[in-house]
């Protein structure tokens, strides 16, 4: 009992502080500013194609979040009023935020439920991840006021009251659903919900070192395991790289109709719609299949024994480590 003790307690020791993450972030990577959710992008919520009113948020809508919200007082995947921005995206670093609503309140309200910031070096891959949540169970009056978000990743001392918004590392790096296990193919995922915006950036062939920042960080992933899946000549990953968590286990398989999409309605079930990638889908379901279907299979059967035949699997490293190691047996 004593020595299961001192090793929580050696544990609970080597967690690192917001400020301690966030210094690292911000010297590697980029110093995050401090903002405002309500001068991002609001992220549209319809219903056949008919945008809905603030309130009520309707069980199902055409593109749906594609992040589980199963807080307490959640009120599901099409809750209007969510926004997004991009704070900086240049050939330095990219710096996302996503201010997002599980609570349907009235329209213009500065409330939120949950803020996510991911900020990504270009020159290295270094990628640093921030999650601040409001309380649950989530209530239409209370929430995180998003109209002065401040900095979570800065060089200097921590911003007051930061750490009473934003999460621990430990927390973002352990608690479910945790970001890492999703962002397995790189530092932004695309789905229909957030491409209806501008506020995506994008770097799917990019450097990316996802535990290179953080002990947390670095433990996490290593209990993932994760790497990146392709196949000679293959079509998908001809776009964008193919993580062996969450991409194959859940994002492949939705993203090409073969999964429905948690909160997602008729009209997102029907093809082009179910089919969205690759993203603007405007061939007929014929022509999907004769440019996609065959590198799907392969992919779907890499996914299931990467050590296959013809499967490469991709490292995800340092800048100037190799991409590909080749097939991996």
């Amino acid at each position: 009992m004593r020595a299961l003790l001192l090793l929580l307690l050696a544990g609970a020791a080597q967690a690192e502080t917001l400020y301690e993450y966030g210094r690292q972030c911000a010297e590697q990577i980029s110093e995050i500013p401090a903002f405002d959710c309500m001068a991002g992008e609001e992220i549209p919520i319809t219903v056949d194609g008919k945008p809905v009113p603030s309130q009520p948020a309707p069980p199902r809508c055409d593109r749906p979040s594609l992040l589980p919200q199963h807080d307490a007082g959640s009120q599901g995947q099409c809750v209007p009023g969510s926004r997004a921005l991009v704070l900086r995206d240049d050939k330095t670093a990219q710096i996302s935020a996503v201010c997002r609503k599980q609570v349907a309140r009235p329209a213009g309200s500065p409330l939120f439920d949950e803020i996510n910031v991911i900020s990504h070096s270009l020159r290295d891959g270094k990628t640093c991840w921030f999650t601040a949540k409001a309380k649950a169970p989530l209530t239409e009056g209370a929430g995180i006021d998003g109209r002065a978000v401040p900095s979570p990743s800065t060089r200097a001392r921590l911003v007051p009251g930061a750490d009473k918004v934003w999460l621990s590392p430990y927390e973002v790096a352990f608690k479910q659903p945790a970001c890492i296990g999703c962002h397995d193919s790189g530092p932004f995922m695309y789905s229909p919900y957030i491409a209806q915006t501008t506020m995506l950036p994008g770097d799917p062939f990019g450097f990316y070192q996802p535990k290179a920042i953080g002990e947390d960080f670095k433990r996490a992933w290593a209990k993932l395991n994760a790497f990146g899946i392709t196949t000679r000549g293959n079509t998908c990953t001809a776009c964008h790289r193919m993580g062996n968590m969450n991409s194959c286990q859940v994002a492949m398989r939705q993203s090409t109709g073969n999964a429905p999409q948690e909160g997602g309605d008729e009209w997102s079930k029907n093809f082009p719609q179910s089919h969205w990638m690759s993203p603007g889908n405007l061939h007929s379901k014929a022509q999907w299949d004769e440019q996609f279907s065959d590198s799907l299979k392969k992919l779907a059967a890499c996914c299931d024994n990467p050590q296959g035949a013809g499967c490469r699997v991709v490292e995800y490293g340092p800048k100037g480590a190799p991409h590909a190691s080749g097939d991996r047996r």
